[in-house]
C-alpha cells in the first residue's frame, strides 16, 4: 500500500488528476480479482486428468462414438458426400450393400426379436461383394506391378501383391478414406477384418456400377500407392542369394560368381567393416559390405540380384496418376500373365539373344 501511494505521490507530481489515479487503481484491482483463482483449482483439475487418464487406460484408449450417435446424422448425405469425395460414381443399393457387415444385420434383428417386432429387415450384407472385391482387386495389383516391374522375377511380384493386399495396408486405406463412419456393423471401433472387407467390397460396388477401368485406376491412386516409399527389395527376402546368383550366370554361360576382398576397416574392433565386390569372368558385377566376410558376401550377392533385377536404390521412381495413362492397356493384359519364375530367370538381353 505504501508503495501504490507513492506512486500516487509521483503521478500527481507529473500532472495526472485525482480522478484518473483513482479510475487506475480500480481497474487494477478488478483485474486482479479476475486472475485470481483459489488454491484448490489446479491440484483438483490435476487429479480429474490423473483420473481420466486410468479410465482411458482401462478402456483401452479414448472413447470413440459413432458419427450415427449424433444429432446431425444423416446416413443419405454421408452416402452422397463419400461418392462425391472419392470423386467416383456408384450406384446408391450397391455401396450400401458394400457398406452393410452381416454382423449389423445380426444385430439388428436380434434387437427387434427382443422387443417382440417381427423382424424382416430389408438389407444386403457385404459377404459377396468382399469375395468379388478382392478377386479383381489382387488382378489389377498384379497387372500393375508385372508392367511397372518388368524385369523382376514372379516371386518379388509376388511378395509386393501380399504387402499391398495384407490387412494393415488395406486398413490404412480405408481408414484414410472415412470408411470407419460409414460401415454399419455390430463393433465400433470396426475391426481390421471389418474395414478390409468393406474396402474390398467397395472396389466390387465400384466396378459394377462405373466398370473394370474405373475401378482399376481406383485400386491403382489408393493402393498401389503404398509402395510410395518402400524399398520393394525389403518385401522379399531370397533364402539364398549366393546360390541364386550363381545359378543365373551359370544359365546365361557366364562363370561363377568370384567375391574378392576390396578394402577393410577396423578388423581387430568390434566396429569391423569389410568390403566384398563379386566378378564373373573378371568383369565386375557389383560389391556390398558387412561385418564379417559371410555377411559382405551375402549383401554383394544381394546387390548383384538387384542390378540384374533393376530394382536398385537409384532406381526410377514408380510411375502413379496420369503417368499411367499411356500403359492402362499393357497393364490389363499382364494381368493373367506372371513374370519368369526365378528358377527360369536370365537377362532380357541374353534371351533375346537366344530367341
Amino acid at each position: 500500500m505504501a508503495a501504490l501511494w507513492k506512486t500516487c505521490q509521483q503521478c500527481l507530481r507529473y500532472g495526472f488528476t485525482n480522478a484518473s489515479i483513482y479510475t487506475s487503481i480500480t481497474a487494477v484491482n478488478v483485474i486482479s480479482k479476475r486472475n485470481f483463482k483459489a488454491h484448490w483449482v489446479a491440484p483438483t483439475l490435476r487429479e480429474l486428468q490423473r483420473r481420466k487418464v486410468i479410465e482411458e487406460d482401462r478402456g483401452g484408449g479414448p472413447k470413440i462414438f459413432h458419427r450415427s450417435t449424433f444429432l446431425e446424422w444423416n446416413y443419405d448425405a454421408e452416402i452422397f458426400a463419400f461418392s462425391n469425395r472419392l470423386g467416383e460414381k456408384f450406384n446408391d443399393s450397391s455401396l450400401r450393400a458394400a457398406l452393410t457387415h452381416k454382423s449389423y444385420i445380426e444385430r439388428e434383428t436380434a434387437r427387434l426379436s427382443d422387443i417382440g417386432v417381427e423382424s424382416n429387415l430389408q438389407f444386403q450384407d457385404n459377404e459377396a461383394l468382399a469375395q468379388k472385391g478382392g478377386e479383381i482387386m489382387s488382378k489389377f495389383i498384379n497387372g500393375y506391378l508385372r508392367a511397372v516391374f518388368t524385369q523382376v522375377p514372379e516371386e518379388l511380384i509376388r511378395a509386393m501383391h501380399d504387402f499391398l493386399t495384407s490387412n494393415p495396408t488395406l486398413e490404412t486405406v480405408a481408414k484414410h478414406i472415412g470408411l470407419g463412419d460409414l460401415m454399419l456393423c455390430a463393433d465400433f471401433p470396426c475391426k481390421t477384418e471389418t474395414y478390409v472387407k468393406s474396402f474390398k467390397a467397395v472396389v466390387a460396388a465400384l466396378a459394377e456400377s462405373s466398370g473394370e477401368e474405373r475401378a482399376r485406376i481406383f485400386v491403382q491412386d489408393l493402393v498401389v500407392t503404398q509402395l510410395y516409399g518402400q524399398d520393394v527389395n525389403e518385401l522379399w527376402n531370397p533364402v539364398d542369394p549366393i546360390g541364386n546368383l550363381t545359378a543365373i550366370l551359370k544359365r546365361e554361360g557366364k562363370a561363377e560368381p568370384e567375391f574378392r576382398l576390396i578394402r577393410q576397416a577396423g578388423s581387430n574392433s568390434i566396429l569391423a567393416v569389410y568390403y566384398v565386390g563379386v566378378y564373373s569372368d573378371k568383369n565386375f558385377i557389383s560389391e556390398g559390405a558387412g561385418e564379417s566376410l559371410e555377411v559382405a558376401k551375402e549383401m554383394a550377392a544381394r546387390e548383384a540380384l538387384k542390378k540384374f533385377f533393376h530394382t536398385e536404390d537409384s532406381m526410377r521412381a514408380l510411375p502413379f496418376g496420369r503417368q499411367l495413362k499411356n500403359i492402362q492397356s499393357k497393364i490389363a493384359q499382364l494381368e493373367n500373365q506372371p513374370n519368369v519364375p526365378l528358377s527360369e530367370w536370365i537377362s532380357p538381353k541374353i534371351m533375346s539373344a537366344v530367341h
